[in-house]
């Protein structure tokens, strides 16, 4: 079996064909050529028959073989699009702009959910930096438009993520348990946007859950006044607690039991 054919088989590189394989001081390069002859922008997507501005060569981290780093390395034309001007044409492995192929991206967005980045920078050796953008590219390839359709009861949280109180407005389908939204802040004008996003689909909620915050509830009444405001059973309950906390302190009090018994 001639090492281009291994390669081809262990990569499984979608639409390429793998033309060379070298060994250099920075790794496995795999050189592949495109299989397909129809011109695809890399900006907008569209086909047709664009003229080829120019030629170059490009290369794209991909996963790890055993100790070294593999690359992929392409030939790409550069098409005049009439809508993004002059771009390089899409692949199919990896995703516009990325300078990582889409197995790498996959991997790195499985663990950036399961650990700090700290320890994937040293897992995968790549830069600390890098982590972000490659979550957010494989984030917003796998969401679904159909995620905000038909939403009943939703709810509504703020979390922390950064110090200096820096929050992040979630909103979570309850049917689901899924989140279908997230946004920086944790006001109303944060909650706003949301039901901007969702337009006449949010007419179809019937009840929002929230933590008694009077910036959702502003939120709410304006956006969706048809839906039932309901506060979570967890502030609830403290608050409840809270106010039993005080009325047994009160009433201790009262009672003159707080003074400390002085010795005779």
């Amino acid at each position: 079996m001639r090492v281009t054919t291994a390669f081809k088989r262990l990569l499984r590189l979608p639409g390429a064909s793998v033309i060379d394989v070298s060994f250099s001081a920075v790794g496995v390069v795999v050189t592949v050529r495109l299989t397909r002859r129809r011109r695809v922008c890399g900006g907008c997507g569209q086909t047709g028959r664009m003229h080829v501005h120019h030629r170059r060569v490009k290369r794209w981290r991909h996963l790890d073989l055993g100790a070294s780093r593999c690359f992929i390395e392409s030939e790409l034309r550069l098409l005049r699009c009439p809508d993004c001007g002059v771009r390089a044409e899409a692949v199919p492995w990896a995703r516009a702009g990325s300078h990582h192929t889409r197995d790498f991206e996959d991997v790195v967005a499985w663990l950036a959910q399961q650990m700090a980045f700290t320890p994937i920078t040293r897992l995968l050796r790549i830069r600390w930096k890098t982590i972000g953008p490659i979550v957010a590219r494989v984030v917003a390839d796998h969401l679904d438009d159909s995620r905000l359709d038909g939403l009943i009861a939703v709810g509504v949280d703020e979390i922390s993520y950064r110090r200096h109180h820096r929050y992040l407005t979630s909103v979570a389908d309850h049917e689901t348990g899924a989140i279908v939204w997230c946004s920086p802040g944790r006001n109303s004008a944060t909650l706003q946007a949301f039901f901007t996003e969702l337009g006449p689909r949010k007419d179809s909620i019937e009840a929002v859950s929230i933590d008694m915050s009077g910036e959702y509830q502003r939120a709410i009444r304006a956006a969706i006044p048809q839906a039932e405001i309901c506060f979570d059973p967890f502030h609830v309950v403290q608050l409840a607690g809270r106010a039993t906390d005080n009325d047994r302190r009160d009433e201790w009090n009262r009672h003159d039991r707080s003074h400390t018994p002085t010795g005779k």
